[in-house]
């Protein structure tokens, strides 16, 4: 195995077999819970089982994917799920929700535990902070740049993972909610029904204008070995074996050697899933021409496909034979400490003829075609003059190598835990208050003063809660501590690393995706002080959420349903100097955009949330407080919203009731 892991995709049994043999190291798959492509085939249990032992036996290592949010009335079933992969023998599972890590480290805490790229890891401190936590492996935004994954690398021990080939969303990862608020599919809950992939327009530029190409970075496999990653990850759990195979093996073949892609191996990539061609945008920091505005038709549909041969997985055994007059032949195999000792049914005797020589017994134990061994170092002991039937000789050769199989496969094994999970304290407050946040500097003037304020951090003088960007930038917590900030709403994990020490006091907003009452306590131990919980929580599951710290959620506003990190403007129609845009789907509705920090993309749901008459539902959830979240609204339309909330009556205007009622 290279220094550096060659990571497949598998949506089913068949297709991990091939990728194997076609030279992945590693395997990443779905079971048939808690995993982000349930439309994928994915694995039962049993196959889960099947898969883990044959690529034990060749030596390649298996995670699997629980990276979806889970709510509290789930938390019984992913423990029993938790201790099935831990007792599997699975070397790894990948996880989105803190929730899911603290009840992972809680009940099966040998399960070694990776941060998914869903949880938005964009920056060293959101690294720091899970190997903080104990995480032993980060698979980082796919929005990174080679220098931003190589500092990442230089500061945090546990491993780097990085996606190198395949689909990548034009949201960041675990960001998103287009697919949740207006086709009632959840990503973040394993569903998408990719909205990004169909028609848009931005003014007269029609097309599918939030459809990236592909990612493909074969052409800096030597620059991600350079830079420490520990994995290449290739995407593909919904692509068939064709993709599979063709993709591992060429990457493969260019991990094991530095030569120069040929241009016929980059052209069959290219051509083996079609999307207007690859991209290395993000990775090299060229952010032109990542999109695929037209479908197009695949000019490589009849191309010459990709030859593959099989790549040689076989673990290796050593033999230590012996053989004495009147003793059965005995047999000792050994991989990696393992060792398994055989005795055959005949008994040596002194030979008439031809004694079996050292060299003939060797030749024997050597003949391993057909199974997953290959032979290493072979000590023989054999007595003069002595023999038995060849026969007996391989006889005890296949048992000992049937052995050795099984002593592997247990040696992955754990033993069950029988401990469960520790009761959380609920203590709540009361009380329930109205929070406001505001946009721009019209809003800020007349909510002046108010008790429980957000204030975005370039406007922030004093008072209130400094807004931080959902993605960091460099500079962020120096520009925190020049604002003299005493409390900060973080909206990404490594926000809460970044301030630490610090004494500044820090809020979570929902772009945490806290959607558990374990998610909550991991933010309340990292010194989290309030929570805004998911917006994609109904209220009967926030009821259940218990919390030692004060809970939040936006009760009124136009979410945001993508963050991007191109300018979807300026790609599509030119620069508009920071003053937004309409995205038109294909329906006629139109979405707001919004220019953010550093040219980034917020794009905001076609109506606002309003539940005003539905203060008692609001009050019933054991809320501390219900964000009035305004974007463009004018200062006078913001005052009569928030009369409105307190008065139990609707305002003048078209609404949704997000997903408090039809919940994901």
């Amino acid at each position: 195995m290279s220094v550096c892991e060659l990571l497949s995709p598998a949506g089913d049994i068949k297709t991990l077999k091939e990728a194997v043999m076609s030279g992945a190291d590693s395997i990443y798959f779905g079971g048939t819970l808690f995993n982000a492509r349930s439309s994928a085939v994915n694995f039962t249990n049993e196959e889960i089982t099947e898969a883990v032992d044959f690529c034990h036996l060749r030596g390649v290592k298996v995670f699997v994917t629980v990276n979806t949010l889970i709510n509290d009335k789930e938390i019984p079933q992913m423990v029993k799920y938790l201790k099935f992969l831990s007792e599997t023998g699975v070397d790894g599972i990948i996880v989105q929700d803190l929730g899911v890590a603290k009840i992972a480290g809680q009940v099966v805490p040998e399960l070694p535990i990776h941060g998914s790229t869903q949880m938005t890891v964009t920056d060293k401190e959101g690294a720091m902070l899970l190997q903080d936590l104990g995480f032993k492996r980060v698979v980082v935004a796919r929005e990174l740049s080679y220098a931003e994954i190589k500092e990442i690398k230089e500061a945090v021990e546990i491993e780097i993972e990085v996606f190198v080939h395949g689909a990548i969303c034009v949201c960041y990862s675990g960001q998103c909610l287009m697919s949740s608020f207006i086709g009632g599919r959840s990503g973040n809950r394993g569903n998408c029904a990719q909205p990004c992939r169909l028609l848009y327009s931005i003014e007269n530029k029609k097309g599918n204008l939030l459809s990236p190409k592909d990612m493909g970075l074969i052409n800096h496999i030597k620059e991600l070995k350079n830079a420490g990653v520990d994995s290449l990850k290739i995407e593909g759990r919904m692509k068939g074996i064709d993709y599979v195979k063709t993709v591992v093996s060429t990457y493969r073949k260019y991990l094991d050697n530095d030569d120069k892609v040929s241009k016929e191996d980059y052209d069959i990539l290219d051509g083996v899933f079609y999307r207007g061609g690859l991209t290395d945008g993000y990775f090299t920091g060229k952010l032109n021409d990542m999109f695929c505005y037209n479908k197009p038709d695949n000019p490589y549909l009849k191309q010459k496909k990709a030859e593959i041969k099989d790549y040689e997985r076989k673990l290796t055994v050593d033999f230590d034979a012996e053989l004495k007059p009147g003793e059965p032949f005995s047999l000792t195999a050994c991989h990696k400490g393992l060792c398994v000792t055989v005795k055959g049914e005949l008994k040596g005797e002194m030979a008439i003829n031809r004694p079996l020589d050292r060299e003939r017994i060797a030749s024997q134990l050597a003949k391993l075609g057909g199974t997953n061994f290959a032979a290493g170092e072979i000590k023989i002991a054999v007595d003069n003059n002595v023999t038995v039937p060849i026969s007996e000789i391989n006889n005890v050769r296949r048992m000992a190598v049937e052995k050795l199989n099984c002593e592997i496969i247990n040696s992955y094994n754990r033993q069950p835990l029988k401990i469960d999970l520790p009761v959380l304290n609920d203590v709540k407050g009361e009380d329930f208050n109205y929070s406001v946040m505001v946009s721009d500097k019209e809003q800020l003037k007349v909510f002046s003063g108010y008790e429980y304020l957000y204030v975005p951090l370039d406007l922030y003088c004093g008072e209130g809660v400094a807004v931080l960007p959902r993605i960091s930038y460099v500079g962020l917590k120096e520009k925190v501590l020049i604002k003299n900030c005493k409390k900060v709403l973080a909206r990404n994990i490594g926000q809460i690393k970044m301030l630490e020490g610090t004494g500044i006091e820090i809020y979570a907003d929902f772009t945490l995706n806290t959607f558990n009452s374990y998610g909550a306590s991991m933010l309340n131990e990292l010194g989290v002080k309030q929570i805004t919980l998911s917006t994609e929580l109904m209220f009967s599951q926030i009821r259940g959420i218990k919390s030692s710290v004060p809970l939040e959620s936006v009760i009124y506003g136009y979410i945001p349903l993508m963050i991007t990190k191109n300018c979807l403007i300026k790609s599509a129609v030119g620069c508009k100097n920071k003053n937004g845009a309409i995205l038109t789907d294909r329906t006629g509705t139109d979405f707001k955009i919004k220019c953010t920090d550093h040219c980034k993309n917020e794009i905001y749901n076609s109506l606002p949330v309003v539940l005003s008459d539905k203060t008692a539902d609001i009050k019933s959830c054991g809320l501390s407080f219900g964000r009035l979240m305004f974007l463009d609204e004018s200062p006078k339309k913001c005052l009569e919203i928030l009369d409105c909330y307190k008065k139990g009556i609707m305002p003048d205007c078209e609404f949704t009731r997000g997903k408090f009622y039809k919940g994901v």
